[in-house]
């Protein structure tokens, strides 16, 4: 199944921004990061991948949530200082 993939961070290669990727079906937003983290070559270990907050189709979503064809998942790093 094809998922949209949107990462909203600033710690990520340079035109990583949006793409789509195939999943088997069932995958969960855990799989697609980790999935993401191969196919792009992102330097962030999974934990802090991981620690992200996550929306499908504009709602929130955890890593346990299980994605269907066509879904949109937009990965936000939190940006930390102050």
């Amino acid at each position: 199944m094809t998922v949209n993939v949107r990462f909203m961070c600033v710690d990520i290669p340079v035109g990583l921004g949006n793409g789509c990727i195939e999943l088997e079906i069932g995958a969960t937003v855990e799989t697609a990061i980790r999935h993401c983290r191969d196919i792009y070559a992102i330097e962030m270990t999974i934990g802090e991948l991981l620690k992200s907050y996550f929306l499908v189709n504009t709602r929130p979503a955890n890593i346990e949530q299980v994605l269907v064809e066509g879904d949109n998942l937009t990965v936000v790093r939190p940006l930390a200082g102050g």
